[in-house]
């Protein structure tokens, strides 16, 4: 459960409120995000990257999950934000968050989403490969705009996560092999000839969902002696280094202390800066589902039980798949709970399955809840992030409501989707 959740009364709140009373009021299915878990786990970011040898710049990775309401409060509490995409830097610069303070990756981004990001002072262009570095500088030659850039670097690093989400293998789409000696030579030539096209130092992401320290520890001893040397050898400052983001959370049985993570990270890399006599001006992390992953929790209607021949039995719900792909891309797990009876001498073990016409329409399986009556709210944990960036219209479905509770206020954050919606990218006859 979110930091302000409890049981009373035998149902489910989350603050004050029942959660059966917020369905009620925004029907389901319906996303709901803790305010109190997510300034949580922001602070706890913030305490325990801090380095007496360097600033520390904490990246909200948008992908995760994205709304103004959400920018909002990360200008507010003075962190950055990463954009994907041209779609990105539209939501990000409408919220009225600076562009300075943001990072933008992608591994093809296209010459009208680096135009918009050369020519509207984004923050930092994570460079990919050589061919995005040619048109960076052709872009800010041709609008005369200075433009700092990080070049991602694949460290070869294996973390213990989903094959689909592990970003840094030497067969990975992203970056340049850190072992590519001609290939770093050759972007390192076009800077060292192009002084109005930076390079602020190096980026690196290892993968996602990550809970064990030692992958990040390896990375970022790898990434400081990889930018001191490159630093050496081209006597060309680097003084910025971008760690990635992939922290996990826990979505079952999972154990995460961030505080001991992020300590034992940080020690690592203080006596590496110590050890090397390598400058580091700014180190960077960019946290997404970390921060709002736990947070989010999606809440279903259950409109039938039914059992088939054999004894197999299906908890319909309202949702599915086009709310939550992640069991049918990932092979994801999830926790649930009934809102309406937490407790209870009735059980069912049975799988939550969405309305799809796919059998891979799968929330989560062999679930064991109090017996649920048809039109009861059952809950899905630690939802927050990847559910409803990933959301889509498949089968006619709708994109649910999303609201922010923080204490006794309520903010919708994101509308429920109409079937007039569903019209607006048609043509007519």
């Amino acid at each position: 459960m979110t930091k302000s959740m409890q049981i009373k009364n035998n149902q489910l709140y989350l603050g004050k409120f029942p959660l059966s009373d917020l369905v009620r009021k925004y029907q389901t299915p319906l996303m709901v995000f803790d305010w109190a878990h997510i300034r949580e786990r922001m602070n706890e970011f913030t305490e325990y990257t801090k380095s007496s040898l360097f600033s520390t710049r904490l990246v909200y990775a948008s992908k995760a999950f994205l709304a103004p309401y959400f920018c909002v409060l990360m200008k507010e509490a003075g962190w950055w934000i990463d954009a994907t995409s041209g779609g990105d830097l539209y939501i990000i610069e409408q919220s009225g968050f600076p562009l300075s303070r943001v990072v933008f990756h992608g591994n093809n981004k296209s010459t009208e989403e680096l135009k918009v990001a050369v020519t509207k002072g984004v923050g930092i262009i994570v460079v990919d490969h050589i061919e995005e570095l040619r048109k960076i500088v052709q872009l800010a030659t041709q609008y005369r705009s200075e433009v700092n850039t990080m070049l991602r670097i694949n460290p070869g690093i294996e973390a213990h996560t989903h094959y689909y989400i592990q970003t840094s293998l030497l067969s990975s789409k992203f970056g340049l092999s850190i072992e590519d000696a001609q290939g770093l030579e050759e972007i390192m030539q076009i800077y060292l000839h192009n002084p109005m096209v930076r390079l602020l130092g190096f980026h690196a992401h290892i993968g996602s969902q990550i809970i064990d320290v030692k992958p990040f520890v390896a990375c970022a001893r790898q990434m400081l002696e990889f930018s001191h040397h490159t630093e050496k050898l081209y006597h060309y400052p680097l003084r910025h280094l971008n760690l990635g983001g992939g922290f996990g959370i826990r979505y079952t049985d999972e154990e995460i202390d961030y505080g001991r993570l992020l300590s034992l990270l940080l020690n690592e890399i203080n006596a590496n800066l110590l050890s090397l006599s390598y400058q580091l001006d700014a180190l960077y992390f960019e946290p997404g589902r970390a921060i709002v992953g736990e947070a989010g929790t999606t809440l279903y209607t259950v409109d039938y039980v039914k059992s088939i021949w054999g004894g197999k039995k299906y908890l319909f719900i309202d949702g599915g798949m086009t709310d939550n792909i992640r069991t049918a891309l990932y092979q994801a797990k999830y926790r649930v709970a009934n809102v309406n009876t937490a407790v209870s001498e009735k059980m069912i073990i049975a799988d939550v399955v969405g309305k799809c016409c796919e059998s891979g329409d799968i929330i989560a399986q062999d679930v064991e809840i109090p017996f649920p009556d048809q039109g009861d709210v059952l809950a899905v944990f630690s939802t927050g992030a990847y559910c409803y960036p990933m959301a889509m219209n498949y089968n006619g479905a709708l994109r649910p409501a999303v609201i922010v509770v923080d204490g006794d206020q309520i903010e919708e954050v994101c509308r429920r989707e109409t079937y007039q919606d569903l019209e607006k990218l048609f043509t007519k006859k």
